[in-house]
């Protein structure tokens, strides 16, 4: 039904505050410029903003524009364009999800959660929707409703890794390890070359106490990532690795 526009970068290092006030860093493919969440591992990832469906030139041309505005981190100029669309479309779905992705980019987490909620009443189905309000939820700490979203986006396709990581996420910071690392286990399926959920099921594993696994798997991201170019990420991984040997002396 609709077209992706390739994964092109990832965000990695995503804080959860954690009920006690701690925090804990997550690692997290933002939705971020893929807008058609925010958000999988592979080249239609559920976190990227979606091409505008047919209706007019000038629509189509008003949602790409918005689109690269927000590319380009002009989210405040590109919800003028998603706007604008809207006026003229109420239903226009694409500028409705978009626009939610500008107004999460910017903290306006309420305006988000309404776009992404229109979006998903005028198309029920949208994987890519379900995934980035989930996100929205992650951030403002409501797992129990990110939970609820991610797994609505995997019961429509079982096979969006990102979808699967962030469900670990949202049960890691609800204190289900246990469920976190089933989770995560079920992303490297779907995508083996997926370093964040290596990462993070590295840190499920740490809260297990199996400290061991947990080096197997901040080494296997810490490689994915130096293989990718990500010097930072794959930094953070073997820094994980270095605090636990460190911890076992």
């Amino acid at each position: 039904m609709f077209n992706y526009f390739h994964q092109v970068a990832r965000f990695p290092v995503f804080s959860i505050q954690y009920p006690d006030k701690s925090k804990k860093t997550f690692f997290y493919l933002s939705s971020l410029l893929v807008i058609s969440l925010m958000v999988g591992c592979n080249d239609q990832s559920s976190s990227v903003p979606i091409e505008s469906s047919v209706l007019t030139v000038d629509t189509i041309e008003m949602v790409q524009q918005g689109i690269e505005k927000s590319r380009n981190g002009n989210y405040k100029a590109a919800l003028d364009d998603f706007n604008q669309v809207i006026a003229e479309n109420p239903q226009d779905i694409n500028a409705y999800f978009n626009r939610g992705y500008a107004y999460s980019s910017l903290g306006q987490f309420k305006q988000a959660l309404a776009d992404f909620s229109t979006a998903l009443k005028l198309d029920p189905d949208m994987v890519q929707a379900y995934v980035n309000r989930g996100n929205v939820y992650l951030q403002l700490g409501e797992d129990e409703k990110a939970i609820a979203d991610y797994e609505k986006a995997l019961k429509i396709n079982p096979h969006d890794a990102f979808a699967q990581n962030n469900l670990g996420l949202a049960h890691l910071n609800s204190g289900s390890p246990e469920l976190a690392k089933i989770d995560f286990t079920q992303a490297v399926t779907i995508d083996p070359l997926y370093g964040e959920a290596y990462y993070n099921r590295g840190l499920a594993l740490i809260d297990l106490g199996e400290e061991k696994n947990a080096i197997a798997d901040f080494q296997k991201a810490a490689e994915i990532w130096e293989e990718m170019g990500e010097r930072t990420a794959s930094d953070a991984a073997l820094a994980e690795i270095n605090a636990l040997k460190k911890a076992s002396q």
